[in-house]
């Protein structure tokens, strides 16, 4: 059907476009995107979920069949050359029989994909009826997200007749499109993400001076913000605050190592960014320097153990690791954190990237600087920690020309390295990724001498300790984490978690397709952190083993460890 351009009455011009039928190229490719969009990836979704991924990924293929269908219109019409309607007037007909076909077909096909992998992670399973709920939502949002899509439509035929106006034929199509994107990556770029990023650190900025429930100012001189602190209390931070004024108390520790151990009250060491000047360039080394006097000032390189952990976006230390390292060494230990950020990961990612990495290396250089002054023996065990974005910054202190060079970095000094839920950005798991032998990718192995391990498997047998001499390097992973595997490569290729054998908490034969596989990894992103424990970004059943892989006692066993992770629960909740 026609549509008539009236320049005179613009608004009735777009008021018929907003009714217009939808094209054939474009029905088609929203049907295939719709059904793709049913397909399984990385972690089960609810209902709700698959009703907007579907809704989003629908509207994506509308818009690019539209795309391609006036692009290929332009093009021939340079040539002189209609397009062509093999179908004819059967054209709506055959679609509409076709898409109905889909739609009930998608019930039992999508139930059973769910179910399937919600086996997998160990979730309740459900029943046809909320496919009923997927495709409401679906409808629901899709009808929004078709409306705006027509409102950008006008918008760029506008720009199109500009162009046409201004330029020869054969080129106009091209000049069209290009000058439509800069004009979305401008607003983007300038009006949605800067209004954005002002946004969350409006909010975030609130959330992080305030104090966690149950949380109060420690009274021990021994954790940051407590007595004769280099740090002041409000300065730390939610999650700051959160680490210093928690964790295992004396009592727990001694229930736990025995009524005849020596047990100390571990220290803990927390310098947030309201602690130092954070307007300047050296943010991050302040920090570490003042980090470093408040180790000195408690007497943390006087314990056993020592454990820098680089934290995730918010500022959060793992708390059930953390009470894992303290139990493990009967609180004879420090543990020392600085903040770089009070956004949630997810948007730390997009704007903080480089101030993780530059965390990271400020805080591993100047606690290993110090630490390298002191006798050789009279130096505590070093360990570093660090969990998500956390492990992102860490490895930023250790990255070297491959992965071999980068682990013996990492464990030049310290005795142990853990990293858990490494991002799919984290540039020494990417090493490890490409460099491993014989191992499929969501458990690499690069050889018999080198320091890696890699854990995390739900039944894996409790950890006894250390294996071999030397020192070492664990990486928890789990293949259904979006957080290790999710990337933008899954717009144009087929992610490598796809790749088989697939890992035992994924589907067998995922089915890769553009655009839409991208989609589903945004969106498994979100699901990733309340997946169950030991699936998805969920590392607490997985801790103990991880902290008995590289620094057990001597004396230490397997039972322990299976002790250990039944008693660490109680800082997962």
């Amino acid at each position: 059907m026609a549509v008539p351009n009236d320049p005179q009455r613009p608004w009735v011009t777009l008021g018929t476009r907003l009714r217009a039928p939808v094209g054939s190229t474009s029905r088609w490719t929203g049907l295939v995107f719709l059904w793709m969009s049913l397909c399984p990836t990385l972690l089960p979704r609810s209902p709700m979920m698959q009703g907007v991924i579907s809704a989003i990924c629908t509207t994506l293929g509308l818009a690019i069949g539209a795309l391609l269908a006036w692009v290929g219109a332009k093009v021939l019409a340079s040539f002189h050359r209609s397009v062509a309607h093999p179908l004819g007037r059967r054209s709506l007909p055959v679609f509409l029989t076709v898409a109905a076909l889909a739609l009930v077909a998608g019930a039992p096909f999508w139930v059973a994909q769910q179910n399937d992998q919600r086996r997998l992670v160990s979730m309740d399973l459900i029943a046809w009826p909320e496919y009923l709920i997927a495709l409401a939502v679906a409808v629901v949002v899709g009808a929004v997200l078709f409306l705006l899509g027509r409102l950008v439509a006008q918008a760029m035929r506008r720009i199109d007749r500009a162009v046409a106006s201004a330029l020869p034929a054969p080129i106009a199509a091209l000049g069209g499109v290009l000058v439509v994107a800069t004009l979305a990556v401008t607003f983007a770029q300038k009006v949605v993400f800067d209004n954005f990023v002002q946004w969350a650190n409006a909010t975030y900025g609130v959330v992080d001076d305030g104090t966690p429930p149950g949380i109060s100012q420690p009274t021990s001189p021994l954790r940051s913000g407590g007595p004769e602190s280099l740090v002041a209390w409000d300065s730390l931070g939610y999650e700051g605050r959160n680490f210093t004024g928690g964790g295992p108390t004396v009592a727990e520790l001694q229930e736990f190592a025995g009524a005849d151990a020596r047990v100390l009250e571990p220290i803990r060491v927390y310098v947030g960014l309201k602690s130092v000047d954070d307007t300047t360039d050296d943010t991050a080394a302040r920090e570490a320097a003042l980090a470093v006097d408040e180790l000195e000032r408690t007497g943390a390189f006087q314990r056993d153990s020592l454990m820098i952990a680089t934290v995730t976006g918010t500022g959060w230390v793992d708390p059930v690791s953390a009470a894992a390292f303290e139990l493990m060494h009967d609180g004879d230990t420090a543990i020392v954190a600085t903040q770089y950020s009070y956004l949630p990961s997810w948007i730390s990612f997009l704007v903080d990237l480089d101030r993780a990495a530059a965390n990271g290396r400020a805080l591993v250089d100047a606690v290993t600087a110090r630490w390298s002054r002191l006798p050789v023996e009279a130096r505590p065990k070093l360990y570093v920690f660090g969990e998500s974005l956390g492990s992102y910054g860490s490895e930023h202190a250790f990255i070297s020309a491959d992965a071999e060079l980068s682990l013996g970095a990492a464990t030049s000094d310290a005795t142990g390295v853990l990293w858990s839920g490494p991002t799919f950005a984290n540039p020494i798991w990417h090493q490890v990724l490409h460099q491993r032998v014989d191992s499929p990718v969501w458990h690499p192995r690069l050889g018999h001498a080198s320091p890696l391990r890699v854990l995390g498997r739900p039944g894996d047998a409790p950890v006894a300790g250390p294996t071999g001499d030397g020192h070492h390097v664990t990486y928890l992973t789990h293949p259904s984490d979006p957080v290790t595997w999710a990337g933008v490569d899954a717009l144009w290729s087929k992610p490598p978690w796809m790749d088989r054998p697939t890992g035992y908490d994924v589907p067998a034969h995922p089915i890769w397709f553009p655009v839409v596989t991208f989609v589903q990894e945004l969106f498994d992103l979100m699901a990733g952190f309340s997946a169950p424990p030991g699936h998805g970004h969920n590392y607490n059943p997985d801790q103990a083993n991880g902290w008995a892989s590289i620094s057990a006692p001597p004396d230490w066993t397997a039972a322990d460890t299976a002790r250990l992770d039944d008693r660490i629960q109680t800082w997962a909740e």
